[in-house]
């Protein structure tokens, strides 16, 4: 009985030591931003039959990559009003700010329409942008989250609960983009 227990702490011993050693001078961890990796490739070749003599090709081939920072953006939503009555419209703003010295990409705001509100689509104009650097900025609709998502925004009269959706194609350092939509309280 005493045979088998010593046994058996031997054998996980040897399991733990096992998983130890595949796993020996491997870490992980978040490089700098800024930081340059340097990746070099090397290779050999042999001559053919009947020699067979092992030869170093005579350069490497190697790769650099500049490791960027982390992109940080700010969101912010704003009313044009914080006190309207039934019958009064309101305009939403819904702001991305870029707070680092990378462009930010193929940013995706989603909002919802507030209850007891309907849409009201004057013109594309509801959807505007300021300082936005790298194209523009494509509106979709949907009843639910999960979609489908229809083009442009919600029909004039559209009711909650409704789903708007911006796609930004990019923002460049330091800069923002906004989109607004008007909506009326019931």
């Amino acid at each position: 009985m005493r045979a088998r227990g010593v046994v058996a702490r031997r054998m996980a011993a040897a399991a733990v030591a096992a998983v130890l050693a595949l796993h020996a001078g491997r870490g992980e961890a978040a490089t700098a931003a800024g930081t340059l990796i340097t990746n070099v490739a090397t290779a050999t070749m042999t001559s053919g039959f009947p020699d067979y003599v092992a030869y170093e090709v005579s350069y490497n081939a190697s790769v650099m990559v500049i490791v960027l920072s982390q992109p940080v953006v700010s969101l912010t939503k704003l009313a044009s009003t914080p006190l309207c009555a039934a019958g009064c419209t309101v305009t939403f703003s819904v702001c991305v700010g870029n707070m680092v010295a990378d462009t930010v990409w193929a940013i995706t705001l989603t909002d919802v329409l507030p209850g007891n509100m309907a849409f009201v689509a004057d013109d594309v104009a509801d959807y505007n942008t300021t300082s936005v650097s790298l194209g523009a900025i494509v509106p979709t609709n949907a009843a639910a989250l999960a979609g489908p998502w229809n083009a442009g925004g919600p029909t004039a009269g559209q009711l909650a609960v409704w789903y708007l959706r911006w796609v930004i194609p990019g923002i460049g350092p330091a800069r923002s983009a906004c989109v607004t939509y008007s909506a009326r309280i019931l």
